[in-house]
């Protein structure tokens, strides 16, 4: 018997369940607070995305999850993009106490895209005004998960794009489209606690300026101070892509390299569990969001032996998408807790057990 078939079930509970004209849950972010509350924030507003009505929501959780407040949309101070500003939440971070939430604005399209940053110092009940995001790559940017190495450095990966494809083109439910194009991944470093900060890396997925699709990067620290990076590329094979820096973070290489996780273009999430002991969060298929599945490697990301299935399939049947998966792992590092949107209309509290190492 595996490890994987005498973990329990893992516990389930809807947090929104969307109904129009407001019912889009998407981007899911799950974030214990200073206060031990928990916190989700989510892309909301309007049935779909990219949406000139899209907006951030948040929901708080001050029992382990069992029960959620209802979603609200946060009171931002946000800078107008033209008639329009749509919102997109692209990372929680919580760090010394503080809560720092990067957020990006664009025009309904992903045209005029900048990327901020709000603070907040009581567990996300209030919030700073917008301020630009570091790094010199604000335009067509999301930052994403943060992770602290060991020595106390933050590190950011970001996914930027060199430009998008305009003039916006029409897509599915009424949605117009300015296709982020010529992606290009690193990390912005910061040695002083988030003072300052240093851009690291230019990653590219292929040598084809023209190429178009997103790229969300995760990242983890290695037991010998490497840093691993996996990251999505849409049609490009059905599978994640892979960077690595040596040299904590500082150098990379000019090009990612394919792997042999599936992944059929969806976010993904690594967790370090201590030495080379990695968790991933995922789609495992090459095809469609669904299942979504915990994976771990015991040998820093070169074997992963440890495979459960989480959720095997969307409420709406197996055509639906599991979608986003988000969370942290427990301080005692038994449980993962993380939140994914399930076929863009329910945002899912998941809490999963981590086997024992």
């Amino acid at each position: 018997m595996t490890e994987a078939t005498k973990a329990r079930s893992p516990v389930v509970r809807v947090i929104f369940d969307g109904q129009g004209p407001d019912s889009l849950a998407c981007d899911t972010t799950l974030r214990p607070m200073p206060d031990g509350s928990w916190v989700m924030v989510m892309l909301g507003g309007g049935h779909t995305e990219p949406l000139p009505q899209n907006r951030i929501f948040l929901t708080r959780s001050t029992d382990q999850g069992r029960t959620w407040s209802p979603v609200a949309p946060l009171d931002l101070h946000v800078p107008r993009q033209g008639p329009v500003t749509a919102l997109v939440p692209s990372e929680l971070m919580v760090h010394n106490g503080r809560c720092t939430l990067f957020v990006a604005t664009h025009d309904g399209t992903f045209g005029h895209w900048q990327e901020w940053l709000t603070h907040s110092d009581d567990a996300c009940r209030t919030w700073s005004p917008l301020a630009p995001a570091p790094g010199k790559l604000r335009d067509r940017t999301f930052i994403r998960n943060h992770i602290v190495t060991r020595d106390g450095r933050i590190l950011l990966p970001f996914q930027h794009y060199n430009r998008v494809k305009t003039p916006p083109v029409a897509i599915s439910q009424g949605r117009l489209f300015s296709a982020p194009t010529d992606p290009r991944n690193g990390v912005l470093m910061s040695e002083d606690g988030g003072q300052t900060w240093t851009l690291y890396g230019d990653i590219r997925l292929t040598g084809d300026d023209d190429y178009h699709g997103w790229a969300e990067n995760s990242i983890v620290e290695l037991a010998d101070g490497r840093i691993a990076m996996l990251i999505r590329a849409d049609r490009l094979g059905g599978v994640l892509y892979y960077a690595e820096s040596t040299d904590g973070g500082r150098t990379w290489p000019a090009y990612a390299r394919k792997t042999e996780i599936p992944n059929p273009g969806s976010k993904a999430t690594l967790y370090g569990l201590g030495g080379d002991t990695v968790a991933l969060l995922h789609n495992p298929n090459p095809h469609h969001r669904s299942p979504l599945a915990l994976w771990i490697s015991y040998d820093g990301l070169e074997t992963w032996p440890y495979r459960q299935v989480l959720v095997s399939e969307s409420c709406d049947g197996p055509e639906g998408l599991l979608n986003y998966p988000d969370g942290f792992i427990s301080a005692d590092r038994r449980t993962l807790h993380f939140a994914f949107d399930d076929n863009r209309h329910r945002a899912v509290y998941v809490g999963a057990d981590l086997p024992v190492f």
